[in-house]
Parts: C-alpha cells; structure tokens; sequence
C-alpha cells in the first residue's frame, strides 16, 4: 500500500539553517532514501519543497484567481514529502521515525488513495 510521509515544520527554524547545515539534512534524506531502497521500499517519489512564498493557490475553474502561498496563516508548513509503497500502516510510521528532520519537525503518515 502506498503511503505520504509529509514532512511539516517551521519555516523560522528552516530560514535560521546555515547552508552547512541545510546541505548536510538533504544529504541525510538522500541516505535516508537509499536506506529505503537497500530494505526493499519502493520509493515512488521523494524531496523537498521551496519555502511556502513560492506557492501559488488555484482554485480550479476557468476564470478563478490565483494568489499567492501560503494557504494558511503560522509559521508551520509543509516541507518535503516521500511518497512509498510498503506493507502496512506500522512499516510506514516505522520509516518516519527514521526520517531526517529539522528540529520541531513532524511527519504525518497518510495512505495514498490511488485514483
């Protein structure tokens, strides 16, 4: 079954990185993903995201706006995502104990409905 492993933090926490240190957690998540692969984890997808003032919000439709990011207000959004296909629900949550993050970072597990 196919589960997100969404990546959610603080954007102040993510600004205040050094660049030592930014490049040394997306060095860990590249190792974290061949740690996946090596243990027999289908990665369908994994990385990072811009910061939220990237986004852009579309409400579907043909003449709708379109507005800038975030979707909601705070300092907590979303940062990266991994998208795998593992057994259950307790190997997914397994994996994102493992995840490299942040500090305050949290990880929410989702199961994927496939469309």
């Amino acid at each position: 079954m196919e589960y997100t492993l969404l990546i959610h933090g603080d954007e102040r926490v993510w600004n205040a990185l050094s660049e030592a240190e930014e490049a040394e957690l997306d060095a860990a998540h590249g190792r974290f993903g061949r740690q996946m692969h090596e243990a027999g984890v289908t990665v369908r997808y994994g990385g990072g995201l811009r910061r939220s003032c990237s986004a852009r919000l579309v409400v579907p439709g043909p003449d709708t706006p379109v507005s800038d990011g975030p979707y909601r207000e705070g300092h907590e959004h979303l940062g990266g995502l991994w998208v795998i296909d593992v057994p259950d629900e307790a190997t997914a949550v397994s994996w994102a104990r493992r995840m490299p993050a942040a500090p305050g970072d949290l990880v929410e597990v989702r199961p994927v409905r496939v469309t």
